[in-house]
């Protein structure tokens, strides 16, 4: 496939590791029969508005690095003017959850992906919060959450994340996440349907997994089915939310008689006191805020087979 390429690389990816491996990185595109422009972020949120520029001028626009740099670069060409640009990916973060959902489980399979792939269409989220000067929006590609998803990706910090891996720092994270959480009293309306009490978690999930694939939170969700995979856990104590967390892990909390989950197609929220909006392992602004599925919005390169 002939594509003029953009990379929009985070060097912190990874806890740093990237910058490390740069000459690799160049190396595997020259291999590979691949010529790219290069652009290095320097702060959060920066991808974003890299991407919505170049949405235009270039037929592949690639994400390097995490999944916060994948939403971000999805979430400029989801946004930009003039023809969409294709997503490409090469995942050099810690836990590469969308990229590994695709199908792009390392960075030689990224590579050839961009060199002989096909674009295909997948679903999206789009997100809002807040209101006035506060009011955000972004796009998720994995799942967007409000309620303890918020507290574990805070107490899931990057120190936790160097010295532990994908496969134990979140779990760790989450025990530290419960010791201050109180689950906030919430209105969420799905599909114009609204109900409130006070919920532990809220979920819109468009791939099943998180967490460095080690959390199955949406189990059965795809991200070409034209549907959300909402899941709704009301207030549980510290003790029963500890001792589901082997559920959680499995994707058999969605059995628990305090959870309910099923398939919609949009998501309202309001929170007393307003709680973190958390998409693709990154907390944006805080409610009041709205989860829209966008089917087939994005086109990725992936694998042709």
């Amino acid at each position: 496939m002939s594509h003029r390429l953009l990379l929009i690389v985070n060097p912190d990816a990874g806890a740093g590791r990237l910058r490390k491996q740069s000459e690799a990185l160049r190396a595997g595109l020259s291999r590979h029969g691949l010529a790219a422009e290069t652009i290095f972020t320097e702060r959060p949120g920066q991808a974003v508005e890299l991407a919505q520029e170049a949405g235009g001028r270039f037929g592949v626009v690639v994400a390097v690095g995490g999944d916060g740099t994948v939403n971000e670069v999805a979430s400029g060409l989801l946004q930009a003017q003039g023809p969409a640009a294709v997503l490409g990916i090469i995942p050099t973060g810690t836990g590469n959850d969308i990229a590994t959902q695709l199908g792009l489980r390392s960075v030689e399979v990224a590579l050839a992906a961009l060199a002989k792939g096909i674009p295909r269409a997948f679903d999206v989220i789009e997100v809002t919060w807040g209101g006035g000067a506060e009011r955000g929006r972004r796009f998720a590609l994995s799942f967007a959450a409000v309620g303890f998803a918020g507290e574990l990706i805070k107490r899931t910090t990057p120190r936790l994340k160097r010295l532990l891996g994908p496969r134990l720092c979140y779990s760790v994270g989450f025990v530290r996440a419960l010791a201050g959480f109180e689950p906030p009293f919430m209105r969420v309306t799905v599909d114009g349907q609204a109900q409130e009490g006070r919920f532990f978690h809220v979920c819109a999930g468009n791939a099943e997994y998180a967490g460095g694939g080690v959390m199955r939170i949406s189990p059965g969700a795809r991200m070409d089915d034209s549907q959300l995979n909402i899941c709704l856990i009301e207030a549980v104590g510290r003790l029963e939310a500890l001792r589901c967390l082997p559920r959680l892990l499995r994707g058999t909390h969605i059995t628990h008689p305090k959870v309910r989950y099923f398939t919609g197609q949009a998501l309202a929220l309001q929170a007393d006191p307003p709680s973190e909006v958390q998409l693709d392992g990154d907390s944006l602004g805080h409610t009041p805020a709205t989860f829209q599925l966008r089917p087939g919005a994005i086109r990725v390169l992936v694998p042709a087979s």
